[in-house]
């Protein structure tokens, strides 16, 4: 609720007596609402009681997103909804907002190979003793004692 660690100098507002924590189990601090929303100051101070709270369209959420890169942890906490919803739109936004490849460039394709014939050969064998077939196991067991000789 206090934001980023660098925001608010939480010590410092409690020496001034400007907040007041609530100590939980194994010493953990907790701040009333109603202390932290005056930290923050009237710009981002909550609505009535009465109002209605603000609700965010899916498209704005999206804006969010491309403003600067955020997690669904980010959106939960800057735009105050719930964790399925920003689930859901950061699941769309990934699926539906992947840079698209400039034409006439090259993706990057897959690094050369390096390890050398007998190697790929001997990690495809012991891929083979991790079989759940004992006959597979032991033919590779087999081959690979061969190998050694």
């Amino acid at each position: 609720m206090l934001g980023f660690a660098s925001e608010f100098k939480v010590r410092q507002l409690e020496k001034e007596g400007r907040l007041r924590p609530i100590r939980g189990a194994m010493g953990s601090a907790w701040y009333p609402r109603r202390e932290v929303e005056a930290l923050r100051g009237a710009a981002v101070a909550p609505p009535e009681s009465g109002a209605p709270r603000e609700r965010w369209p899916d498209d704005a959420l999206i804006a969010l997103l491309r403003e600067k890169p955020r997690t669904v942890v980010d959106l939960v906490v800057d735009a105050g909804i719930s964790i399925s919803r920003a689930e859901r739109v950061y699941r769309f936004w990934q699926t539906h907002e992947q840079p698209r490849p400039v034409e006439g460039a090259r993706l990057p394709s897959s690094p050369p190979e390096r390890r050398s014939d007998d190697r790929i050969e001997h990690d495809a064998l012991v891929r083979q003793m991790r079989d759940a077939d004992p006959k597979v196991r032991a033919a590779a067991f087999e081959k690979l004692k061969s190998l050694r000789r």
